[in-house]
């Protein structure tokens, strides 16, 4: 193991949030780790990941048919889901330098006031009626964007305060995005994927077909497809076995183009018939450029992604070169979470090591990509343990605003503000953090 104590050191005033979160987990104090491995050849990279979790899921969102209806079960919001259906899934964003301040704060620098799932969500109204966000792009909430996207003091970037879309494109054109990788436990594992995509203006997917589309029908109001009896025994999955998570990975828990028939409305349907809501297929162009195999065993999803080194399209991805360095930051979701309860990381220094670079200490990045001959998936890695902890409502507008301590370091010192964690001891980091998250503010010597 490679342990990262100066990123542990380094959760400081980024995990402060200027606001009373509705709810929090119960562990929101404790940080847990994510393993990371990084390898490359002379075509392709791959991120290896060891994630452990006592409470796994690779369901997601279904119809249950209750009282002659299909009902939806399954929370994408904050919390738990009641009955575990909502997927595991690990992000990276990473970038090559383009973006500026990603390698200072990480993935805080996407989230930000009028959010869905924070306290200060825009109301759904106003993000319909906005030009760009409503109106083009039909989207009804506000969900991750880059700071420089937005007119005006950089410092606020309102969410309302869309640049054109002429100069939206030419950012994109620069490079002026983070590439994001997702993997998700059940919208994309089960057909060999992780999804592509960036973030910009918003949480974009990247060109192509995504592996997985709703699976209903508006015209009739029911599900587009059921199982397969052929295929599967069934043409449904139960409901009590399904929350008692008792279709394990190698059980067609998921619907798919190999498993799939259209639905039959004629169908004698029973009480507690589950078809999943999500139907995956095979993706194409490079949003279905990244593969992905594993599972879970011995208590930890281990995963690998394959993606090339070239970008599959310069317009959402990143170029990586031997040699190069890159800012990453890793999020997780576990444990039936969707939206802000999920763990992150703060940035850390990829370096692709060709033999040629200085890394001695002072110039060392948090993770090296070693570069191996031949197969990746045949090759042995160590894990860097990466510290991952629950963020709050952390927002960019908070972090720059006159309720953050911290808020004159961030606009003064060029090097960074994990420099500043560094003259806190991570115990007292973490009483912060609880009691800001339970009383709303922090403790009056912090803010002092």
């Amino acid at each position: 193991m490679q342990p990262i104590s100066s990123v542990l050191l380094s959760a400081v005033l980024l995990l402060a949030a200027g606001m009373q979160a509705a709810a929090i987990p119960d562990d929101a104090g404790e940080i847990t780790r994510l393993g990371v491995a990084v390898l490359y050849n002379d075509e392709a990279v791959q991120i290896r990941y060891r994630f452990e979790t006592d409470s796994p899921s690779w369901y997601h969102q279904v119809w249950r048919y209750t009282d002659g209806e299909w009902v939806r079960h399954g929370s994408g919001g904050p919390g738990p889901d009641p009955h575990g259906l909502y997927e595991d899934r690990i992000s990276m964003l990473l970038d090559d330098g383009t973006v500026e301040d990603f390698s200072r704060f990480g993935g805080f620098m996407t989230a930000h006031e009028g959010m869905r799932t924070l306290d200060s969500a825009a109301d759904t109204e106003a993000v319909t009626d906005h030009p760009l966000l409503g109106e083009t792009m039909g989207r009804s909430d506000v969900r991750k964007y880059l700071p420089d996207t937005r007119r005006g003091d950089r410092s606020e970037a309102a969410w309302d305060k869309t640049r054109s879309e002429e100069e939206l494109a030419e950012m994109r054109e620069r490079g002026e995005f983070l590439d994001l990788w997702q993997w998700r436990a059940h919208r994309s594992h089960p057909v060999g994927k992780a999804d592509n995509g960036l973030v910009l203006h918003y949480r974009l997917s990247a060109d192509g077909r995504g592996m997985y589309t709703t699976n209903w029908d508006d015209d009739t109001g029911q599900p587009a497809w059921m199982f397969d009896p052929d295929q599967t025994g069934f043409h449904a999955l139960e409901w009590e076995r399904l929350i008692e998570q008792g279709y394990s990975q190698d059980d067609p828990y998921y619907l798919s183009e190999d498993n799939a028939v259209p639905f039959g409305a004629s169908q004698d349907w029973q009480e507690g018939d589950v078809i999943p809501q999500r139907f995956l297929r095979e993706p194409s162009g490079s949003r279905g450029a990244i593969d992905a195999s594993g599972n879970y065993r011995d208590g930890a999803w281990r995963i690998a992604l394959t993606r090339s080194l070239e970008a599959p399209d310069a317009l959402d991805s990143k170029m990586l070169k031997p040699g190069g360095r890159y800012s990453v930051a890793f999020a997780v979701h576990a444990g039936g979470y969707g939206a802000r309860w999920h763990r992150v990381s703060l940035p850390l220094t990829l370096y692709l090591d060709d033999g040629s670079e200085n890394t001695a200490e002072g110039n060392k990045p948090e993770l090296v990509a070693r570069r191996v001959e031949g197969d990746l998936d045949a090759a042995e890695v160590s894990y860097t343990d990466v510290p991952v902890f629950y963020p709050g409502q952390v927002t960019w507008q908070w972090l720059h605003g006159q309720d953050h301590p911290g808020q004159p370091l961030i606009e003064t010192t060029p090097i960074g503000i994990r420099d500043v964690a560094e003259l806190h001891p991570l115990d007292e980091l973490i009483e912060w953090i609880q009691a800001l998250e339970r009383d709303g503010e922090l403790p009056e010597e912090v803010q002092r």
